[in-house]
């Protein structure tokens, strides 16, 4: 028989067990081998733990103590019983004794059970109920999960919240001091370093500040530091920004320049006057060859002082210094101071007085229906009158002459005097705009690869000068009038009053000066008719005013359709 007592420590996972065992009806005396199993049931069941052997276990008067230690995990809080397997010691097979002895909890466990002195790990699963409040307090290094809409924290929290935080409330911003907060969750009125932004209150800037994108400051707003920098155009009440200009043609509005680079004419449309406050500022520059024009809507006018080719004079031919005095060509230097004339009269004359005094010169003699000069009227070309004659040139003023092998009744050259063209063509610059006579105009950008077409006085041409840009034209008519165009041909102003028989003209290449030749034949007054522009006071135009590359105009509207030129660079023409 065996009886069973045991003492069970909950301060380990070892424990004492105490046992009395009979041997053939008698207690034992002798060394025995022991082993030890759990078992979660009385009968069958499983194997809940390692088994245990304790060898040589002396039995006195049938009673014995053992020390068990079957680790962790064993007793996790179910019922369990002990089954017991006893030899003889040295003996081979264990017999077991029955039945199973149930493992019953001593008061060290019942005291476990408050968990007061818990020690080690606590399996979650063995907590239920909810834990008071007090009970939490102190520091928590663990990962912890709150999935519970309903958890609320009040006091500090270190560590890192994961979710949506759509139920966080009463959060300080002031505690924020690290992380980026995405723009779209700040204020609209916050501003953006890489946005355009509006400012529509009014805003007071103090210190230095760069704005390098487009902004628009639409209140009142006052810049008071000088060192702030502006990147950019500002646009507004004498606020001009500039915008290139690369078309043929441009609307304007208020307070805007426009910067011209066409290599053709350009024509800036002025801003109706409906759209207009007085002091408004339109700006006008050009940068390009092909010249510009600002130009009025119906109704309007510009007041201001112009160039204009109306204050020209005739120079008188005595018969005395020309004979037969029947001039067809002219030619001058690029300040018009020296002059060359050729006609139906033997030679070839010139003036070093604008036109004041004529000598012959050089030993060329018959008569001479055209001529050519550089800009400083040294390098000279002359053609012959009738078909088939042979144009001839000198580099010294017309002291000595040769044939350039070049056939012609008409001749012009480039400002340099390094290429001639004949044809009836006029060039007065590099050699890259031309103009020539084609039954009307025609002018090219291009050397004459191309021509285009441009409006012309009405009427048999028998002369054409053009400045090296093509936007000033002196056009003469056959038993007519005399012509100019400041604006490459958009619109012609009559210089003279009477009919002349227009045979020749000349230009300078920036236009400020020209000439024109009438011929006697028929009967008709002949002469030169001789122009040095000059700025005159208190033109008005109703139509347009014009420039060349470098120079510019500043136009301000004063009120019932009138503007005014308040500055300017360069010569502007009126027309």
């Amino acid at each position: 028989m065996l009886g069973l007592a045991q003492k069970l420590s909950a301060q380990g996972t070892a424990f004492t067990y105490q046992g009395r065992l009979n041997d053939a009806g008698a207690p034992a005396n002798a060394s025995y081998d022991f082993r030890f199993a759990v078992y979660n049931s009385v009968t069958n069941g499983s194997l809940v733990s390692p088994l245990l052997t304790n060898s040589a276990v002396v039995v006195t008067n049938g009673l014995f103590i053992v020390t068990l230690d079957f680790g962790t995990g064993v007793f996790t809080g179910g019922t369990n019983w002990l089954e017991l397997a006893v030899r003889s010691t040295g003996a081979t097979n264990f017999t077991a004794l029955t039945p199973r002895q149930a493992i019953l909890p001593v008061p060290y466990a019942i005291f476990a059970a408050s968990a007061s002195n818990l020690l080690g790990s606590l399996n979650t699963t063995q907590l239920s109920g909810t834990l008071p409040s007090a009970q939490l307090a102190g520091a928590y290094s663990g990962a912890l999960n709150f999935s519970n809409a309903a958890n609320t924290f009040a006091g500090s929290f270190v560590g890192t919240f994961s979710g949506n935080g759509s139920a966080l409330n009463s959060l300080n911003a002031s505690q924020l001091t690290f992380g980026t907060v995405a723009d779209a969750r700040l204020s609209p009125n916050v501003a953006l370093l890489d946005h355009s932004q509006s400012f529509a209150g009014s805003n007071y800037f103090s210190g230095p500040m760069t704005t390098t994108g487009t902004n628009n400051f639409n209140g009142v707003n006052t810049f008071t530091n000088r060192a702030n920098n502006f990147t950019g155009s500002f646009f507004g009440n004498g606020l001009v920004g500039w915008l290139v200009v690369n078309s043929v043609a441009t609307n304007a509005t208020a307070d805007t320049g426009y910067l011209v680079f066409n290599t053709g004419f350009a024509a800036v449309n002025l801003p109706p006057s409906s759209s207009l406050l007085v002091d408004d500022i339109v700006r006008v520059a050009g940068a390009g060859p092909g010249g510009w024009q600002a130009r009025v809507n119906s109704g309007q006018s510009i007041f201001g002082n112009f160039c204009s080719y109306k204050n020209c004079y005739l120079l008188g031919l005595p018969v005395a210094t020309l004979p037969n005095s029947d001039c067809l060509g002219v030619a001058a230097s690029s300040d018009g101071g020296r002059l060359y004339a050729v006609g139906n009269f033997t030679g070839i004359y010139g003036s070093t007085d604008a036109g004041q005094h004529w000598n012959r010169v050089g030993p060329l003699a018959g008569s001479w229906n055209s001529i050519a000069c550089s800009a400083n009227g040294q390098i000279v070309y002359a053609a012959p009158t009738g078909v088939g004659g042979t144009i001839w040139g000198s580099i010294n003023g017309g002291a000595t002459w040769v044939s350039n092998n070049v056939t012609g009744n008409t001749v012009a050259c480039t400002a340099d005097g390094s290429k001639i063209f004949t044809g009836k063509i006029a060039c007065s610059g590099d050699g890259t705009n031309l103009a020539k006579i084609s039954g009307g105009i025609s002018i090219s950008t291009n050397s004459g690869s191309t021509w285009l077409s441009i409006s012309a006085p009405s009427g048999n041409l028998g002369c054409l000068a053009v400045s090296s840009d093509c936007t000033r034209l002196v056009a003469g008519v056959s038993n007519g009038l005399l012509y100019a165009s400041a604006n490459m041909g958009t619109t012609w102003t009559t210089l003279t009053t009477s009919t002349q028989l227009w045979a020749g003209a000349w230009m300078s290449a920036d236009g400020s000066h020209f000439a024109g030749a009438a011929s006697k034949n028929g009967g008709l007054t002949n002469g030169i008719l001789y122009s040095s522009v000059s700025p005159q006071p208190g033109t008005v135009t109703t139509n347009s005013i014009v420039g060349s590359k470098g120079a510019a105009v500043e136009l301000q509207y004063l009120g019932n359709n009138q503007f005014m030129p308040v500055s300017s660079a360069g010569n502007i023409w009126a027309n």
